[in-house]
This record gives structure tokens, sequence and C-alpha cells, in this order.
């Protein structure tokens, strides 16, 4: 199993991250201006908390299916792919029930008694339905990934994006935006885009009730199960700020919070997004299929080109952000524009983890990973109780890198007495440094305007940037130079 093979699912992935990106740009914008900013942060919120919920609700089964799969494919398991569709789809279909029901008693009953927003409990009537479609979806979706049909899942992704654009626009032209049909739009592009990728994955579906397989379903939740908790629990280190400023700060600095956080993680949806799909599906395979040294060497490479070529992006990144936010949003969500860097490179800890902790997926041991989420997310929450009455919005972001350095810490060492591989500290650090040198000469630089900010320094950031990578790093050298030789004659 060549390289090139994990490089063509991370290209598919990313090119579908960065396609979804652009029309969430286009999209942001229009929300911004068209919602106020209290709208904008109560709708962040809810959209926020669905995908919290549904992360629980998914009981990590998702996990399950891609390294399950992998053994079943390869023969390494007494069960079967009949067996696996049933009782994966079966086991979706209840959860999907049963956290719908859960995500509306927490509208109706809890919320309305802890938070400001008069209306929360119909905005949750209303997001329940992306809870169900997303929920019952994410099965089908995960054997596509298991499959590694990339670039079915990268299409699934794409058209999602680009049918709630177009609803959303549809909207601005009738001139009735509100969060409520915001939401009924996110729910009609959900449905469609799980449609299509129901039909790709049908010629490989078999379902019947006496496939079902309880063994199966317990073993796959057992390994599942901890990593729901991880998920669940990163993304409510990322969620619980939001919650603390709304009760602290009030529903106008969540908003501004809110705004900057979201552009943000446009770079998590190219990034970390594309290794997610890729990298993990890829050395579960390698793993079962070649063993452990080609696996360490993947890792070891890996790990290697994502610090070198994601430090220099997100401070390309986050010396455009600002510029684009206010560009795209209005000057009224400036105030925000403090956090974006901080939120980027939390996002690229994160990243990292789909490397670090590969010994733990490998092995199954993926309670290691839960103990030491709970303890990042209990450290996050105690941290912003304290820091966010001080130092606002600000401290939460330095917060929530704060909590994914001990995690990354912790996740590492205990994932590498299964699986260990050779990391290689110089390049990144030079790429490290190089990249705050040119953070700090480009963030003066002013030619008074927005758009002519995000060309300037786009543009130097990202010339010197590549240019400062090819100088330090030999194996990026050696590509580039690959690229531009002409190739030799052939000898007849």
């Amino acid at each position: 199993m060549a390289a090139s093979g994990a490089i063509k699912h991370i290209r598919n992935y990313a090119s579908a991250g960065a396609l979804a990106a652009f029309a969430g740009i286009i999209t942001f914008p229009i929300l911004t201006r068209s919602l106020s900013i209290e709208e904008y942060g109560i709708l962040g919120l809810i959209t926020a908390s669905a995908t919290m919920i549904i992360a629980l609700g998914k009981l990590g089964m998702q996990h399950a299916v891609i390294r399950f799969f992998a053994q079943v494919k390869n023969g390494n398991i007494h069960y079967t792919n009949g067996q696996l569709n049933s009782t994966v789809s079966l086991v979706f279909l209840t959860l999907a029930t049963v956290v719908t029901v859960l995500w509306l008693l927490a509208g109706f009953l809890v919320l309305p008694g802890v938070m400001q927003t008069e209306n929360i409990s119909s905005l949750f009537l209303a997001a329940s339905g992306i809870v169900f479609v997303r929920l019952l979806g994410s099965g089908v979706m995960n054997f596509l990934r298991a499959q590694q049909r990339s670039a079915v899942v990268g299409a699934t992704q794409v058209l999602n994006r680009y049918l709630y654009l177009s609803f959303v626009l549809l909207l601005l032209l009738i001139g009735n935006v509100s969060p409520y049909l915001v939401i009924f739009c996110m729910l009609l592009a959900e449905i469609i885009a799980v449609s299509f990728a129901a039909k790709r994955y049908w010629p490989d579906f078999t379902f019947s009730g006496k496939e079902f397989t309880a063994p199966l379903a317990k073993a796959m939740m057992i390994y599942g199960m901890p990593l729901m908790m991880i998920e669940s629990l990163s993304l409510f280190m990322r969620l619980s700020d939001r919650y603390i400023i709304e009760a602290i700060l009030g529903v106008n600095e969540l908003g501004q919070y809110s705004a900057s956080y979201n552009l943000a993680a446009y770079a998590d949806l190219i990034v970390v997004a594309a290794l997610l799909n890729a990298v993990k599906p890829y050395y579960m395979q390698l793993w079962e299929s070649e063993g452990a040294k080609p696996t360490k060497n993947f890792l070891s490479n890996g790990i290697h080109f994502y610090f070198v070529l994601g430090i220099p992006f997100i401070t390309v990144f986050s010396l455009v952000s600002p510029h684009l936010l206010n560009f795209l949003a209005s000057p009224k969500y400036a105030p925000g524009t403090i956090i974006i860097p901080f939120v980027v490179f939390s996002f690229l800890l994160e990243g990292s983890m789909m490397f670090l902790g590969a010994g733990l997926y490998i092995k199954k041991n993926t309670k290691v990973l839960m103990i030491w989420g709970l303890i990042a997310t209990l450290l996050n929450v105690a941290l912003n109780i304290l820091v966010i009455p001080v130092h606002g919005i600000l401290g939460a972001a330095l917060v929530t890198i704060i909590s994914y350095l001990v995690f990354m810490l912790g996740v590492s060492i205990s994932a590498f007495r299964y699986v260990s591989f050779k990391i290689s500290t110089t390049v990144p650090l030079l790429s490290c440094a190089l990249s705050l040198l040119v953070y700090a000469v480009l963030f003066r630089i002013d030619v008074g305007y927005d758009f002519g900010n995000i060309l300037v320094k786009g543009t130097l950031g990202s010339i010197l940037l590549v240019a400062g990578i090819v100088l330090v790093d030999a194996q990026s050298r050696s590509w580039v130079l690959n690229k531009i030789r002409p190739a030799a004659p052939e000898v007849s």
C-alpha cells in the first residue's frame, strides 16, 4: 500500500473542505449582516450544541465502523459484512431516535431555566430534525469513509454546504432571514446530502434483522464509547466557554466570540477534517494489511509534514482573518478578532492527535483517550470560570490552548507505549520561529482597507513562508525539485 494512496484521500478531503469553506465564507456575511449580533450568537450556540449532542449520541460507533470494517475486510475477525451492516444500521436508528428525544427534553425542560434567551425552546425544536438526520446518516458516511471512498464523502460534504448556501441566498432574496428559517435551510440541505450518500452506498448495503449481532454491537460500543467521550469532551471544551460567556458577559460578547470562532473554524474544516477523514482509516488498513513498520513510517512522515506545513498555514490564516471578518461581516464584529490566532492554533493541536494518538486507536485502548479528555475538559471549565470574568473572550481562547496542550501531552505519552515512531522536532521548530517572525513583521502593515490588507498580507506571507520552508526542510525541498526538474528522456 503506497503512501500516495493516503495523499490522494487527504487531497480529496482537503479539496472538499476548501470548497465547503468557500461556501461558508459566502454564507458568513449573509448571516452576520442579516441577523443581529445577539441572533447570530444564539444561532451559533444552537448549532454548536447540536454538534455536541450528536457526537454524544453516536456513542463512538462511527469510529468503531472504521476499525471493525478494516478487520472484517482483511478477515481478521469472525464477523461478516452483512452482520456489520445490519448491526450498525439498527444501532444508529435507535440512537437517532433516543438522542432527538433527549435534545427536545433539554430544550424545553432544562435550558429555559438557565439561559437569558426567551425563545430557546422553540429554536431547539426547530433544530431537532438536524439532530435526527445527521445521526442517522452517520452510519452511511462512515461506511464510505471505511471503504476509503473519499471522493464520495467529499462530494457529500460539498453538496451539503452549497445546498445550504443556495437556500440561505433564497431567504436573502425574499428578505426574510431569521434563525428559524436558517435552521430549516440546514435541515433541508442535510436531508438531501444524506440521501445522496445513501444512494452511493446502496449497492454495498445489506440488512437483515436476523443478522443483527448483539456481541458485535457490544464490542463496537466498548471500543467506541471512550472515543465518543473524547470527541464530546473536545466539543464541550469548545462549547462550554460560549455558555459561560453568555452567562457572565452577555449575548453581545457571545456574538463577537462566535463570529471570530466560526471564521477560524474554516481552517479546521480544510485541514483537521481532511486528516480526520483520511488518515485514521488509512493507517487502520495499513496496520491490518502490512503491519507495524510501514504504519510507523507513515505516521512519522505524516506528523512531520503536518507541522511543517500546518504552522505556516495557520500563520497566514491568522494574518488575513481579522481583515476578512471585517470585510465580510462588517466592523461591528472587529473586537472579537483578537481570539483568531489562538483558536486556529488550538485546531492545529487538535489535528495532531490523529497521528500522536494512533497507538491507542490501533490497540483499541480508547479508555486512555477518555481519561485525558476528561482531565482537559475539567481544567478547561475551571479555568474559564476563573479567567473569563477578568480577561473576557481572549481569556477563553487562551484557556482552550492550555487545555489542548495538556490533552496532547497526556495522550501522546500513553499512545507511544503501544506504537512509537520517530518525530523530528528541528524543522517544525524552525517553521514555528519563521512563522512568528513573518507574523510580527506583516501584522504591522496596513494599506488602509481590508481587501488590500488581505491581498498584501496573504501574498507576502505565503511567499515568505513557502520559500522559508523549502530552504529549511530537506523533504519539502526534494519534493519541489522533483516537481520542477524536467523528466529524463527515455532511452530507446
